[in-house]
């Protein structure tokens, strides 16, 4: 078994090891990265890689992501590692290939800086994954500093405007950039992991998503004018997409009851085995941790605009810590617990506590 850098070859073999490794459960689900399994990681920013374990006989059977990225740590800008996309196909698992794997990308961060904090995220109930993390030998050190909620929220029927809330709901233009790169200035230093973002970088990051605008974000302007916070909601499909393999009896019930529910208030159904689960994702989350009300007017509205348009549900993915989640009261979201953990090239992060504020996590690029 051999580990190395991936290259635009190997998009294929990628993309299969992807559809053979579903997230597992009532309802069995794969993130079909069709047709290009890199979209995603240019996302990231100009410095990323893939690394990939390859077979002499069966090739590709595991890889993982490295990306490095400028974000707020502690309320100052910083540089950063995040750690994704670890996959390996099932018939090799238990073979050392995942430890070969992170060893790869270690050495790789090793070169940018051996102290530079890294994030890694884990599925909440993956238990080979929790196993590694604890196991010596298995993963190196990793210190958990926040559980994340991943919230689905199901556009199911309709739902009363708030009135009354001194806010102007309204989606974005070009134009508004600078004013929102100005407001992400003020709310990111708050949350860890935060990204860097100006308006040139806002601009770039909604340029390179395919099917992303400045009218998929929705701002919210207080009486006097002033920019409160906003939040985009992207149909991502064009990257990546969640497609049903199987229900499970308790899941095929569900849909069942949800179909006949859908078809007495105008709801989008669960599609059959082997269909794409269309949805949408919250993007670039940037309210006050004071406002929760703020949050709740913007996703009320996006909810009202994008029911009906075929999608079933929306995600949006906040700490679970977060004073923002308040905001989520009363939209019957599904929850699912991602853990978040940090380390180093060197071995465990030694540094000031990361725990004292919100964790900022784009789910989208999951």
């Amino acid at each position: 078994m051999q580990t190395r850098l991936a290259s635009a070859a190997d998009n294929s073999a990628l993309l299969a090891l992807t559809a053979a490794c579903p997230m597992e459960g009532d309802l069995v689900v794969c993130n079909d990265r069709q047709p290009d399994f890199f979209a995603l990681h240019r996302l990231e920013g100009n410095r990323w890689v893939v690394g990939v374990a390859e077979d002499t006989v069966a090739g590709v059977v595991g890889c993982v992501s490295l990306a490095e990225r400028a974000v707020h740590v502690r309320g100052a800008p910083a540089r950063s590692f995040y750690v994704s996309d670890l996959k390996v196909r099932p018939d090799f698992r238990g073979r050392g290939v995942a430890g070969g794997l992170f060893r790869l990308i270690q050495r790789l961060a090793s070169e940018a800086g051996p102290d530079v904090p890294a994030l890694v995220t884990v599925l909440a109930g993956n238990v080979a994954m929790e196993r590694r993390i604890t196991t010596p030998g298995g993963l190196p050190p990793l210190t958990r500093i926040a559980t994340l909620r991943l919230h689905a929220i199901p556009l199911l029927w309709r739902r009363p405007i708030p009135r009354g809330d001194g806010l102007t709901i309204r989606p974005g233009e070009a134009r508004d950039l600078e004013e929102m790169a100005d407001c992400w200035r003020r709310v990111a230093p708050q949350r860890q992991f935060a990204p860097v973002l100006d308006a040139d970088a806002l601009a770039q990051w909604i340029a390179n998503a395919p099917g992303l605008s400045p009218e998929s974000y929705w701002l919210a302007r207080d009486r006097d004018g002033r920019l409160a916070g906003f939040v985009a909601l992207w149909d991502r499909s064009a990257c990546a997409q969640l497609r049903v393999l199987r229900y499970g009896w308790r899941a095929a019930l569900l849909r069942v009851g949800l179909e006949a529910l859908g078809r007495s208030l105008g709801a989008t159904p669960l599609p059959p085995a082997g269909a794409p689960l269309r949805h949408l994702s919250a993007l670039h989350v940037c309210v006050p941790a004071s406002r929760p009300e703020v949050l709740h007017s913007l996703l009320i509205r996006a909810y009202a605009a994008v029911r009906g348009l075929g999608y079933v549900f929306f995600t949006i993915g906040l700490d679970r810590r977060d004073p923002l989640s308040i905001a989520l009261r009363g939209l019957l979201a599904v929850p699912t617990d991602i853990h978040a953990y940090v380390a180093t090239p060197a071995g465990p992060y030694v540094g000031p506590p990361l725990d004292d504020r919100p964790l900022h996590y784009e789910t989208a690029l999951v």
